[in-house]
């Protein structure tokens, strides 16, 4: 299979990779130093960085001191926003630590210069068809993630403005109910003097507005990341796949002649060496990105089975405030879970039928030399692929449905306890 050698841009002219560029930059986790010598731009996206790591690791611990403040006057129900916080700042930190890995960085610059389709396209016309095919399915998911990332922040603060609106705290000082204080999506202890007045309330707000959004891109920036890499593998899978269906046979008249015998199973030779080289390219590919990811997926799944238990704990007393405050929340968490396992089980999916199109080889016609090198092709084969959280747990359908059956059973644990 010829590659296409050209400059790594090619690959960044697409339009998704654009927007994916520019939706990273927000948070500073595109690797601009890899790509090129390091620039005053490179420098102030690395300033802005820490400062926005610096941020989320003081709003986290301001957010641990506050929940124990109120653990002793407020019940769990209260609590749960709190405890949702906390959690989506533990993810929000954790992903901030990726790009501080070489590993990351190594990985966006290997599948930008060796992995991207646009380096196949011109081996063969289902690779170009293949390409055209990849590149407008990346581009759908693109427009979806940027939406998500958009209606988010919104969503999770446009309740807390509701209730406040709806508290009369909007009025004049002299009309505003006594005792009361203004609704936050985020609740901070070393701000909470501020909440009774309006400064402090439009400070605290325009804060969250910031928070909300830098964790929406570090959840739907990654994971768009993540999925543009995975369709890229499944194209390459396919492409492995349509090889070995075209695999050349000899035709009738000549299968038994000792001279074409011979010249037949010399080019079947090169083009098994070719599809094993082909095979270990997304094997490693597959195995890069679970090396590189497998902890943040470790850390999403733990994430989404205490959240989704929290959540349904949250909207259980089913008044008015409880469900425009976490409906919208649960509705976004499960889409998230649920594309992520759908697209991730495309991977194993597809591998499967590797091993059949392996075995599907014209080996019956060939010399000893090449049967042994089809067995070997088709051990490796039999190995699965699939991603891996923390390297141990694939992500996909199953690994879904235990999450959401486990959050039930935990809910119903909790609701029955806080019953009693």
């Amino acid at each position: 299979m010829t590659v296409d050698t050209r400059l790594p841009t090619d690959a960044l002219d697409a339009d998704y990779m654009k927007a994916t560029r520019l939706y990273l930059n927000t948070i500073a986790h595109w690797p601009h130093e890899i790509f090129g010598p390091r620039t005053m731009r490179t420098r102030l996206f690395s300033i802005y960085h820490r400062i926005m790591l610096t941020s989320c690791v003081c709003i986290m611990i301001s957010e641990i001191i506050l929940a124990r403040y109120n653990s002793e006057t407020h019940d769990l129900f209260y609590m749960g926003q709190d405890y949702l916080n906390i959690l989506i700042m533990f993810v929000m930190i954790a992903r901030s630590t990726l790009i501080l890995q070489k590993k990351y960085r190594t990985l966006i610059h290997t599948f930008v210069t060796k992995f991207h389709l646009e380096k196949f396209k011109n081996a063969s016309e289902f690779a170009a068809q293949e390409h055209r095919w990849i590149t407008k399915i990346c581009r759908a998911v693109t427009i979806v993630m940027l939406i998500q990332c958009l209606i988010g922040p919104v969503m999770f603060n446009v309740v807390p403005i509701y209730q406040t609106y709806q508290a009369g705290m909007f009025n004049t000082r002299q009309h505003r109910p006594l005792n009361s204080t203004f609704t936050h999506s985020v609740n901070y202890f070393f701000i909470l003097d501020q909440y009774k007045d309006m400064p402090g309330y439009i400070t605290v707000f325009i804060l969250n507005l910031y928070i909300s959004y830098i964790c929406a891109a570090l959840f739907c920036g990654l994971d768009l990341l993540i999925y543009i890499m995975v369709f890229h593998i499944m194209g390459h899978i396919n492409i492995l796949v349509n090889r070995m269906k075209t695999f050349p046979r000899p035709k009738k008249d000549d299968e038994f002649s000792p001279e074409h015998f011979e010249q037949y199973n010399e080019e079947a030779s090169k083009i098994l060496k070719d599809l094993i080289k082909y095979d270990v390219l997304i094997k490693d590919s597959l195995d890069n990105t679970s090396g590189t990811f497998g902890l943040q997926l470790c850390i999403c799944l733990f994430y989404h089975q205490v959240s989704g238990c929290i959540c349904l704990l949250e909207i259980s007393p089913m008044t008015p405030e409880a469900l425009g405050r976490y409906i919208p929340l649960t509705i976004i968490m499960y889409n998230q879970l649920i594309q992520m396992s759908i697209i991730f089980e495309l991977i194993a999916s597809k591998s499967d039928s590797i091993p059949d199109e392996v075995y599907g080889l014209p080996w019956e016609l060939m010399d000893a030399r090449n049967r042994r090198t089809v067995l070997v092709f088709l051990r490796n084969a039999q190995r699965g692929k699939a991603l891996k959280a923390g390297g141990l747990v694939p992500v996909g359908v199953i690994t879904m449905s235990s999450i959401i059956k486990n959050s039930l059973s935990y809910f119903i644990i909790l609701k029955t306890l806080g019953s009693n």
